[in-house]
């Protein structure tokens, strides 16, 4: 059976990356579409210097050369990871959100959706601010929802291609340098800073990067049917219960300043669940995997 070739977008990011790491290892070739300036990114070049055969960059600078670039190629899947995220915004962060959220997967799908059998997008589920389908909770999601609507344009139109959209709430993995709450406790923990948290009440839904990659191969190598999936924890961690955990079992001590700020409860989903998926129950032995190799 030849291979199964790959079109991805917003691998430079955290879980794009993580996802690519791993399915270069898997019988598929990968075409990754980048920024100009990511020639040089050094985890990229390793990649393509390891995986020479299967593994191709197409690199833009201008929007308008996407099309000379990506029209011709023959691919299977498509997966955009592309994302530009920020909680809030000021008024020169709206090119951006656009750009990226909007204006440069749009570019993509008008150019591959007639020719590949499965599209895979991913949200947030800080589009669904209340249980009405599509309430923005802030500018970013705002901009993942205007997508979505065009996602279901090319979804009605392309009736022989499988879209499907994959929605969270928060991650974690291994190494992971974003700007969210776990990644800056452990990060002010190696420098032995206090990390301020907004409330003793706060709880967070996570899943570990590795959930969302089982995610993606499920979709790919079954036949599910085309819809809009929350992948989402059992249960919340309450950051407080986790932070108390981890201290008992540690000599240097996690320094926190909890706010008396209002947490803001995690909404019910009435998404469906992908089928066949399971979220792993050893999420906090992971965190904790995080901090057990500090020297205390």
């Amino acid at each position: 059976m030849s291979k199964k070739t790959l079109l991805l977008t917003g691998t430079s990011g955290f879980i794009g990356y993580n996802f690519l790491k791993y399915i270069l290892t898997k019988n598929y070739h990968v075409i990754d579409v980048l920024r100009i300036k990511n020639r040089g990114n050094p985890k990229i070049k390793k990649l393509k210097k390891k995986y020479s055969q299967k593994y191709k960059n197409i690199f833009y600078s201008k929007h308008s050369s996407l099309e000379k670039k990506i029209k011709k190629i023959k691919v299977n899947y498509f997966i955009n990871f592309a994302t530009l995220y920020k909680n809030s915004h000021s008024h020169k962060d709206i090119f951006g959100f656009v750009e990226s959220n909007i204006l440069f997967p749009t570019l993509i799908y008008d150019l591959i959706t007639k020719k590949v059998e499965k599209v895979i997008n991913f949200g947030t589920m800080m589009q669904h601010q209340s249980s009405k389908k599509l309430e923005a909770e802030n500018l970013y999601a705002a901009t993942k929802n205007s997508f979505e609507m065009i996602n279901n344009f090319y979804s009605y139109k392309e009736k022989k291609t499988k879209f499907y959209n994959l929605k969270l709430y928060e991650s974690f993995g291994e190494r992971d340098h974003r700007k969210k709450l776990i990644p800056t406790i452990i990060k002010n923990y190696k420098k032995n800073k206090t990390t301020k948290i907004i409330s003793k009440n706060l709880e967070l839904n996570v899943i570990h990067i590795n959930d969302i990659i089982n995610a993606i191969i499920i979709i790919l190598n079954n036949n599910v049917k085309p819809e809009t999936y929350c992948l989402k924890n059992k249960k919340n961690i309450k950051i407080k219960e986790l932070i108390d955990v981890l201290n008992k079992n540690l000599k240097k001590k996690i320094k926190v300043k909890y706010l008396k700020n209002p947490a803001r409860k995690i909404m019910k989903t009435k998404l469906k669940k992908l089928p066949k998926w399971k979220v792993d129950n050893n999420l906090i032995k992971k965190i904790k995997l995080n901090f057990k190799n500090e020297k205390n």
